[in-house]
């Protein structure tokens, strides 16, 4: 960059006070989505580990009121990556919510094409704000080649896909050892296949899932999306102690990470942990202001546990504004038949059980649902059996999905395998005493004679967890 350039610059860096980043890549006729989605992860990564930074995905960049709800310390930054041979052209802007309120201009930043591992150096070098963390050398491949394949892979984020690409994601792991991004995709390529295909990804998963994501977390400690996928593969394995013992010190480490609280709210919740699950969903509404968005993953349960059915409800529909898919009609109808409207409920259940893309549990559950609410009891009582001959064959259990197909067997009148299924959501680790106790469709679990002895064994481990996390350790 020319001198006059470095010093204009410096002249309008908004300096330190900047918390959150808009990254919002930049729409081009020629753009590639595959490499748009990749950088942006990339990108993503390079912002929360060395920043510690609230980085926001937008499509667009905001206009009018939307501008106007911007919190203070908010920086806009629009990308655009282009390849030429093995070289990476990476374009920036950025400006403030105070400078386009001004409508001053946006600062550009235009260099000539670079190896990937430079053009990043020299975009961090760059910044309009000061970097607080070590890292930067483990969060790129150094041989061009291989960062081009590391940005393939982080594009990918369909589960089937994930699968077909596990044993590039391995190579790549292997070929670079030194760089974090790579080892957390194949951590994130693991677990995604577990869900689709767990043949295919072989066996061991679990301990190789975790070796990954911790050999991601040794080369950059507090990794924030390398932590964030552990912490819910752990809560998916009924693990949540040790769930909250790694997010913790990531939070401690980098505060402003809003999704390190999707994970303190995902294993609280299945532990019973209500008020920190709260207490951490309230510290990412904060963090985020006006810009806060559902969780991508999940409906967000911890409302419905907590008995806040009008939050959980706006949840969902905040959450089906920006995705589709079987989990949220299977809430939307669940809601609906608590409140005791069961053609809603129907319809619902109906879309989400021929819903294209998945994801495939929970298209399973609303055709049981389905069956329920048409008459067809034998129907959906032979649909949940042969889900259970399925699911036997999962490596990641999931006790609150099980703690789902326990309330479905109940509303379908089984109480015997409603008990088993309760009792295995349990054994898989979700411990909602508050759940299992208010849970509407649960009531003939609760009749049933292994009942007391299901809900003790329920108090004493949620007494445990209570003891070691109080609400504080939700918001360190």
């Amino acid at each position: 960059m020319a001198v006059a350039g470095l010093l204009f610059w410096i002249r309008v860096a908004p300096g330190p006070g900047i918390r959150r980043v808009l990254l919002i890549p930049a729409t081009t006729q020629a753009a590639d989505p595959a490499l748009d989605q990749g950088l942006e992860t990339l990108l993503s990564d390079h912002l929360e580990v060395l920043a510690g930074a609230a980085v926001i995905h937008l499509p667009s960049v905001p206009s009018g009121p939307e501008l106007d709800r911007l919190p203070e310390g908010t920086l806009l930054m629009t990308f655009k990556g282009r390849r030429e041979g093995d070289r990476l052209a990476l374009a920036t802007t950025w400006t403030t919510r105070e400078r386009l309120k001004l409508r001053e201009p946006w600062v550009s930043d235009d260099p000539d094409p670079l190896f990937p591992a430079e053009a990043f150096a020299r975009w961090v070098d760059h910044w309009p704000f000061s970097r607080r963390f070590p890292g930067r050398k483990a969060l790129v491949p150094r041989d061009p080649a291989h960062a081009w394949e590391l940005l393939r892979i982080l594009s990918i984020t369909e589960d089937s896909e994930a699968t077909r690409n596990l044993a590039a994601s391995r190579a790549l792991a292997e070929a670079e050892p030194g760089c974090a991004p790579a080892w957390a995709a194949l951590g994130d390529h693991l677990y995604r296949s577990l869900w689709v295909d767990p043949e295919a990804a072989g066996s061991g998963l679990n301990a190789r899932m975790d070796q990954a994501f911790a050999r991601a977390l040794e080369l950059i400690p507090g990794y924030p999306r390398a932590t964030y996928l552990r912490a819910l593969m752990l809560t998916d394995i009924g693990d949540q102690r040790r769930a909250l013992q790694s997010l913790i010190p990531a939070a401690r480490r980098r505060p402003d990470v809003p999704d390190l609280y999707l994970g303190f709210a995902y294993a609280g919740r299945t532990a019973g942990l209500l008020e920190g699950a709260k207490r951490a969903l309230a510290r990412r509404q904060r963090i985020l202001g006006t810009l806060a968005d559902p969780s991508p993953w999940s409906a967000e349960t911890t409302y419905l546990y907590l008995g806040d059915t009008a939050a959980f409800e706006q949840d969902l529909e905040r959450a089906r504004a920006t995705r589709l898919d079987a989990s949220l009609l299977f809430y939307q109808g669940h809601l609906a038949l608590l409140k005791g409207q069961r053609d809603r409920a129907l319809a619902f259940m109906k879309e989400g059980s021929g819903f294209q893309g998945g994801p495939i549990p929970f298209q399973d559950l609303c055709r049981a649902y389905q069956a329920l609410l048409e008459g067809r009891v034998r129907d959906g009582l032979a649909g949940l059996r042969q889900v259970d001959q399925v699911r036997g064959q999962l490596r990641i259990p999931d006790g609150e999905w099980t703690f789902k197909e326990a309330e479905a067997y109940a509303l379908l009148g089984d109480a015997n395998r409603a008990v088993d299924c309760a009792t295995r959501a349990f054994v898989q680790g979700f411990s909602c005493a508050r759940w299992y106790e208010n849970a509407p469709f649960l009531a003939a679990v609760r009749a049933h004679p292994r009942w007391p002895t299901l809900h003790r064994n329920i108090q004493e481990r949620q007494a445990l967890l209570e003891a070691d996390f109080p609400p504080s350790a939700f918001t360190p």
